[in-house]
């Protein structure tokens, strides 16, 4: 399979110190300013893992990023209010992945080069896959592959899991129509799924989990979602150690749980849905080595 996991997940906002200050009062975690990327308009903060991060992104150029449709994509999010953009897949050798899967069908934009700047000069240089309009409207990730080394030491390995929070388990992605969008994943993936009565769900080679969803009702979280952003990323989970023992905090940072779920605020974390599982199930465990 040539797509191996997940490399991280992007939240659109358009005030990126607010959400960084957010994110850091709801995890208490660092998330730590990051890049501008010449050329697309959008600059970035970071909250790492071990071997993935999240991803906070703004557009400062809005003639830049709307000359491009992943651009249009994140200024279309911000302008809606905020919240998951969409997930970043990891791929071996993009250039002949996207040959591949132009073979099986699937209409996606070739790679281009893309670089992030830091505020004190250093570069990184990345390609990126599925940009175009699959990515604008919803439809598919976007995939990366890394030409350069993270410009700088890791962080102390403690920092990267504070509080127990391991990283990224899994992503589920908001679809109107789950039958048409589960060939297209099964193609993408090179898999079949586990399907239930409104979904559908591979494990990735990092061992992380995507699933599709639909709504089950109207009125239902999915269903708000398609009505706000459309189709594309609409859950994040997040692997922590003993998830229950956060259900005090939450409630008294004033972010209940949803029923036995323990899902963060959107609207205490900048428009994002963001789910504590136990990183002791199979599915939060990544094989994966360090990329950010």
């Amino acid at each position: 399979m040539p797509i191996i996991g997940i490399d991280h997940v992007m939240l659109a906002t358009g005030d990126l110190d607010a959400a960084r200050d957010a994110f850091q009062a709801c995890l208490g975690r660092p998330v730590r300013p990051g890049s501008r990327h010449p050329g697309w308009g959008t600059a970035n903060a970071v909250l790492r893992f071990a071997d993935t991060y999240l991803e906070l992104i703004t557009v400062f150029d809005r003639e830049a990023a709307r000359s491009r449709p992943a651009g249009r994509r994140l200024a279309d999010v911000i302008d809606a209010g905020g919240g998951w953009a969409a997930p970043v897949l990891a791929a071996a050798d993009l250039d002949g992945t996207c040959r591949a899967l132009r073979g099986r069908g699937i209409e996606l934009a070739a790679p281009i080069d893309g670089e992030s700047v830091r505020p004190d000069g250093r570069r990184r240089r990345w390609r990126i896959g599925a940009h175009g309009e699959e990515f604008r409207t919803g439809r598919l990730p976007s995939m990366i592959e890394y030409l350069d080394p993270w410009p700088e030491d890791d962080p102390d390995p403690a920092e990267l899991t504070r509080n127990g929070i391991r990283g990224l388990a899994g992503v589920e992605i908001a679809v109107a129509d789950l039958p048409a969008r589960t060939a297209e994943y099964a193609a993408l993936l090179d898999t079949p799924p586990l399907t239930g009565d409104r979904s559908a769900s591979w494990t990735l080679p990092d061992g992380r989990r995507l699933r599709l969803v639909t709504p089950g009702r109207c009125g239902d979280p999915v269903d708000v979602h398609l009505g706000r952003l459309g189709p594309g990323l609409f859950q994040v989970d997040l692997a922590v150690e003993e998830p229950e023992r956060w259900r005090p905090a939450l409630a008294a940072c004033g972010l209940p749980s949803a029923g036995d779920d323990l899902v963060l605020d959107p609207a205490r974390a900048a428009g994002a849905r963001l789910r504590l599982v136990d990183a002791a199930r199979p599915t939060a465990h990544a094989a994966g080595g360090a990329r950010s």
